[in-house]
């Protein structure tokens, strides 16, 4: 069992309060780790990456080695988390061509991991509850126009900062992916990504949705919504899942419909989730609907 959330504001605010709030209130879903990913409402004029490392004496020089190859690197910060590993916050300059490439040569180093990589969107996770991803990612301080977040109970795969929600992929980094459940048939479906040359950085199902909805929209030209009908027909399992692009954020709910999807929308607000205490985390007078099972919605900040 996990929790997911996401939110979508009509002007730009400080959602990361509200996503903290959210989050916390759906910490009995999963206490091994908490993320979100949040979407600023127009680009910076820089892109910022997340990088993860576990010693980062041996491993910075390479990660400054790596993005000095593809791009202008600007600041470097060392972050400390609440797990084994050290986040590295890089500025840099560089164009969208190379982003993929050096997205994917950080990613191929087994000493690192890229969590986000982008000039509107960041992610930031730990390991711990919502208290500790504010304590260490001061998420509570954070401003965005919309964002989707989780809190995780590892079952399947290792309780590691990297397996941890939201995930992206190097075909679409601005696509963040949130999911509560398990795909059965996650080796074929890691098979069948390969087979595509997409590198899989961690064994967790939850990446492989992530790359799934980015081949989709990148190299088969569907839309969101498209992407997520076809979940339906091709992953087993059961499974729910929240979808944030720089404009959109998607639902999908299985066949099935074991794991819950709650959304509640009026003029000014959007709320998804997993439970209703998280939606009164915001309003105590919101009172929230239920995707059906086999549903999907998309829904537009424009």
């Amino acid at each position: 069992m996990c929790g997911i959330a996401g939110i979508m504001v009509k002007q730009e605010n400080t959602v990361g309060d509200a996503m903290y709030r959210m989050l916390y209130e759906i910490r009995h879903r999963g206490g091994d780790a908490t993320g979100a990913a949040l979407y600023l409402d127009r680009p910076r004029d820089h892109v910022v990456a997340r990088v993860s490392m576990r010693h980062p004496n041996d491993d910075l020089p390479v990660l400054r080695r790596i993005v000095s190859e593809h791009a202008e690197l600007g600041e470097c910060d060392l972050q400390r988390t609440n797990s084994p590993y050290t986040m590295a916050r890089l500025t840099l300059q560089a164009d969208k061509g190379d982003l993929d490439r050096l997205y994917r040569h950080i990613n191929a180093e087994p000493a690192l991991c890229v969590h986000s990589m982008s000039d509107r969107m960041d992610i930031i996770k730990d390991v711990g509850t919502a208290e500790y991803l504010n304590e260490f990612g001061h998420l509570r301080e954070l401003r965005a126009r919309h964002a989707i977040g989780h809190t995780r109970l590892a079952t399947e795969s290792i309780d590691n900062i990297n397996f941890a929600h939201p995930f992206a992929s190097e075909l679409y980094p601005e696509l963040t992916v949130v999911h509560n459940g398990q795909l059965t048939n996650y080796f074929t479906l890691r098979r069948r990504m390969q087979g595509k040359g997409i590198q899989c950085k961690t064994f967790n199902d939850s990446e492989i949705i992530a790359h799934y909805l980015a081949l989709k929209i990148k190299r088969e030209g569907r839309s969101l919504a498209e992407a997520l009908r076809a979940t339906l027909d091709d992953f087993d399992g059961v499974f729910s899942c929240l979808v944030a692009t720089e404009s959109e954020i998607g639902a999908v709910r299985d066949r099935l419909g074991i794991k819950p999807v709650l959304y509640y929308q009026n003029d000014e607000l959007l709320l998804l989730g997993s439970e209703q205490v998280s939606f009164e985390a915001v309003d105590s007078d919101i009172f929230a609907s239920e995707l059906t099972p086999g549903e999907v919605r998309v829904w537009s900040k424009n």
